[in-house]
């Protein structure tokens, strides 16, 4: 039943059902995992030379965490995985020998020998007009930590620090107090339902991470990678229930995190504090001055839409920050949901507040039905 409770309530029903478009599509997801399984079995087949590493496959990043957003027209979206193989990197002379040794397994799978591209870390499997899988070969490294690995790196001839596993663990730990609530709050959805609950955190991250495909369209060099905005929303991220008020408060965190002039913003692996996860700024210092007055511009729109009086007023501004098409579609739908909310008498105000919700209760009134569209209703 469709219930909304203030603005922000409104807002947030918005967002939610922005963040349900952005979603790739079930079939996209099983798709995704066949790759992932068959690539996988490849690598760890017993007739493999990486066998007798005994390699652990895993998936790393936004398929992991639960924060893929479907791409943009004429972009691709990219899965990750770890091919971990049980070797001391210590004593292994060249790094990038492993990394050729998963090159070189792959090209043996005669549908992936014209698919892959060799990146500075890791086996690009590109699979056209879907999306392209990356394979980061790793180590394990316990003297860093249980689930620390390191990478080999071409341009250092070296191996990096990193934490894949680690890092997932702690993403899920801050989203977790979304699910806490929901245990207290609310029974657990009936099985059959298909709704996907996501925590108002990875609802953040999928809906800044649009916003950089949108902002960085014209110049995808400069764009802030997902790892580092995935980690400042976590970073920032203070529990709130209400998707509105965690990105309000993400992009004030992140805002206010942002260093003086002559120095850069540091994001490291809360997990790995080894790895630098915004190193790729320091390469590029254009594409860190973008960034970071591209997420002020961010926080001084969503500033605009707080101090709203209602979505038509907003609407403009949710369009520039998430897409034209997108944001009209989810706007008519939530419109016409309180139509029908009305029509069917099941749309109801509060006497003393004005609040309006879909459920009667004591002291509230049925709203008359209206039975003209577009209207700029302003809700309380």
């Amino acid at each position: 039943m469709f219930v909304t409770e203030s603005f922000n309530r409104q807002l947030d029903d918005l967002l939610e059902r922005i963040c349900s478009k952005l979603q790739i599509s079930s079939a996209q997801h099983r798709l995704a995992q066949d790759r992932y399984e068959t690539i996988g079995n490849w690598l760890g087949a017993r007739e493999s030379p990486l066998a007798m590493f005994n390699p652990v496959i895993y998936p790393q990043g936004s398929l992991r965490i639960g924060t893929t957003v479907r791409p943009c027209s004429g972009q691709e979206y990219d899965l990750d995985l770890v091919c971990e193989v049980q070797l001391d990197w210590r004593q292994v002379e060249r790094p990038v020998a492993v990394l050729d040794a998963v090159e070189q397994r792959l090209k043996k799978y005669d549908t992936y020998k014209t698919m892959l591209e060799r990146k500075k870390r890791c086996i690009r499997v590109n699979y056209a007009n879907e999306f392209h899988l990356d394979i980061l070969p790793a180590c394990p490294d316990p003297s860093s930590g249980t689930t620390c690995v390191v990478v080999p790196d071409r341009d250092v001839r070296g191996w990096k620090p990193s934490n894949p596993k680690g890092y997932a663990a702690w993403f899920e730990s801050r989203a977790k107090t979304f699910e806490v609530y929901l245990a207290e709050h609310q029974e657990p959805l009936p099985s059959q339902e298909p709704v996907e609950m996501k925590a108002p955190l990875k609802r953040v991250v999928q809906l800044i991470k649009r916003w950089r495909d949108l902002k960085y369209a014209d110049d995808q060099k400069i764009a802030p990678i997902s790892i580092v905005l995935t980690t400042l929303a976590a970073e920032h991220y203070g529990g709130q229930q209400s998707t509105s008020e965690a990105l309000a408060g993400i992009l004030a965190g992140i805002v206010a995190s942002i260093p003086p002039r002559n120095q850069r913003l540091l994001v490291l692996n809360p997990k790995n504090t080894k790895e630098d996860l915004s190193e790729k700024w320091d390469e590029n210092p254009d594409a860190y001055e973008a960034f970071v007055s591209g997420i002020i511009a961010f926080h001084q729109s969503w500033q605009d839409i707080a101090r709203g009086r209602g979505i038509p007023s907003v609407s403009a501004t949710l369009r520039d920050l998430f897409g034209e098409d997108l944001t009209k579609s989810v706007v008519k739908e939530q419109a016409e949901s309180i139509q029908k909310a009305r029509s069917e008498q099941r749309l109801h105000m509060q006497k003393s507040t004005g609040i309006l919700s879909g459920l009667t209760t004591a002291g509230s009134v049925s709203v008359r039905s209206n039975t003209f569209y577009g209207s700029q209703e302003v809700l309380p």
